[in-house]
């Protein structure tokens, strides 16, 4: 069990805004959860067919609720469209890890950065003592995200089985003085 959860209705960075999810982008998000060169770095379901996806998107948009206490989902925003999300892919106690994707249309320019850092403050905030977030190792752009939000490599490592191929996965962390 971990910490709960204080979402806010609205995080604003320079250029993005975070914040839940609103049912109107359920097909963006869809179509995120879809991207095929979103799927290389972010693990995803191979969905069967689209009411599978779409079952997911639902599920997504369910735990960016204000009142979820339990998940760390906030959509990102460009401009009011949806161009990512940022998420926890596990919470125990005082640690979270967290994971991010933005759409390949707007890779470059900065806004995972913007992203990250303003959920790593959030998080801190809400009194996580520990933030980390994995990614595969061919995946440098992740990597430097996170090392330009002030996260440091971990020594933890993996080996991940996901779509036929064995990824090696490096971890970087944050951690925040009590």
């Amino acid at each position: 069990m971990g910490l709960p959860i204080q979402k806010k209705a609205s995080i604003r960075t320079e250029r993005l805004e975070l914040k839940p999810y609103s049912p109107a982008d359920r097909e963006r998000m869809i179509e995120l959860l879809t991207n095929a060169e979103i799927a290389k770095t972010f693990m995803l379901p191979d969905f069967e067919n689209r009411e599978r996806s779409a079952a997911l998107a639902e599920k997504i948009i369910g735990f960016s609720r204000i009142g979820d206490t339990a998940h760390l989902e906030y959509g990102i925003y460009l401009d009011g469209r949806l161009i990512g999300f940022i998420n926890d892919c596990g919470i125990e106690g005082e640690e979270i890890e967290i994971g991010y994707v933005v759409h390949p249309d707007f890779h470059g320019k900065g806004y995972a950065t913007e992203a990250v850092g303003a959920v790593l403050q959030e998080l801190r905030g809400m009194g996580f003592r520990r933030v980390i977030a994995g990614y595969f190792v061919e995946n440098t752009a992740s990597r430097r995200v996170m090392e330009k939000c002030g996260m440091r490599p971990s020594s933890m490592t993996e080996e991940i089985e996901y779509r036929g191929a064995v990824h090696r996965c490096g971890y970087c962390e944050i951690c925040f003085e009590a």
